[in-house]
């Protein structure tokens, strides 16, 4: 047993934690008799967000619906994440850790190590990055962005399925919510690839576009997929059917960038891509984009027009106009709650979607975070870490 695997977590009761996720945090973890019984039912639902944390190597546990107040925390196996996914069948929670070469499984209720594998020790492949887990819950698809490689490992035991080259530094990976595709993009390549999530097979490629693929986000229906461009002031779209590529081509305002030498938060991301963080949003025919340099959210309108969205509004990030957003921080990011109510642009702030304005509410700053919805003792739902609705009801 290697020293990952003999992690130690403390254990909690299944029921505590769940009747802890929706009872009052002014006494913590204890809950009242009354709220025990009264979320002991099945039909309870409880709506749980996992951040990763990697300051503290933990992973933080919010309750949504209690003001993201904190419920719990567990510790991770390394410290310095590539990506998350979650399985709601399973109750299990799936992390790699970029800095140990580590893919771990945790129990969802207990933070639990259920198995951890060291992709260099086992494989001979390096820097494990943002995984997906296939829709019917068998498959993990890790981008390993050192060795050019699409890693598929079983779920419930870590081993080897199948791997299929992805030149260019292979690093974001998306699951079709139809079950259609897995998509997998490399940091440093213009075409994205489509895998087929029953044979594991690279059965499609979109492109090139005009700059390597950053973070991307695809329709529930797999119609279009939205793309962050390394270069690009804007985001790209692809047909998934047809493989025709758009692009919208959007500038910050003059008020904003007339602050050039003050206001300007840098890039703090690989290769400085101006854009990093793009979502569809659940539940809406929305795609937001940020920007990764004047700190703006900006959301386009899909409805009428998915190959060519139109702009609708922005969400300010930043305090003040002449000053940096979250220049302390490297995160750039968007995530969504699976009702598409809170937006996480990954710095911490949780923003009203439906207002387009920020809340008041903190949290720990993280790029790599996933809703989890529990009826009663399981899951049922769970998000992407890039949009994305999966699971039972959807």
């Amino acid at each position: 047993m290697t020293s990952t695997e003999q992690l130690h977590i403390k254990d909690l009761n299944r029921r505590e934690f769940l009747v802890g996720a929706s009872a009052s945090m002014a006494g913590g973890m204890i809950a009242t008799k009354a709220a025990r019984a009264a979320d002991s039912s099945a039909s309870s639902l409880k709506r749980l967000l996992y951040v990763t944390n990697n300051e503290a190597q933990r992973v933080d546990v919010l309750d949504i619906d209690a003001g993201h107040q904190p419920i719990r925390s567990f510790p991770m196996v390394g410290k310095v994440v590539g990506g998350v996914c979650a399985d709601a069948a399973t109750n299990r929670l799936f992390i790699t850790q970029q800095s140990e070469h580590t893919v771990t499984a945790y129990d969802l209720v207990t933070g639990n190590v259920q198995w951890v594998v060291n992709t260099v020790e086992t494989f001979d492949l390096h820097h494990p990055d943002r995984l997906c887990i296939t829709t019917d819950g068998s498959a993990l698809y890790v981008p390993m962005k050192d060795s050019d490689v699409t890693l598929i490992l079983d779920t419930a035991t870590g081993e080897r399925i199948a791997q299929f080259p992805r030149p260019g530094r292979p690093h974001n990976s998306w699951s079709g919510e139809q079950g259609k595709y897995m998509y997998v993009a490399g940091r440093s390549h213009h075409v994205l690839y489509l895998a087929d999530p029953r044979t594991h097979r690279v059965v499609k490629k979109i492109g090139p576009f005009s700059w390597p693929v950053r973070p991307f986000s695809v329709d529930r229906e797999e119609r279009f997929a939205y793309v962050n461009l390394t270069y690009l002031n804007g985001f790209g779209i692809a047909n998934v059917e047809t493989g025709e590529i758009n692009e919208v081509h959007h500038l910050p305002p003059r008020e904003r960038t007339k602050h050039w030498d003050k206001a300007k938060a840098g890039l703090p991301h690989g290769d400085g891509p101006y854009s990093h963080g793009i979502a569809v949003r659940p539940g809406a025919d929305e795609v937001w984009y940020l920007d990764d340099q004047w700190g703006y959210l900006y959301v386009f309108d899909i409805a009428n027009d998915p190959f060519s969205p139109q702009f609708k509004r922005q969400v300010e990030l930043f305090d003040a106009i002449d000053e940096p957003w979250g220049k302390k921080h490297g995160n750039r990011w968007v995530a969504f709650c699976l009702d598409g109510k809170y937006c996480y642009p990954s710095d911490g702030l949780v923003i009203d979607a439906e207002a387009g304005k920020k809340t008041s509410t903190r949290i720990p700053p993280s790029e790599k975070l996933v809703e989890v919805q529990f009826e009663g003792e399981q899951a049922v739902r769970v998000s992407g870490q890039m949009g994305g609705v999966y699971g039972r009801g959807f």
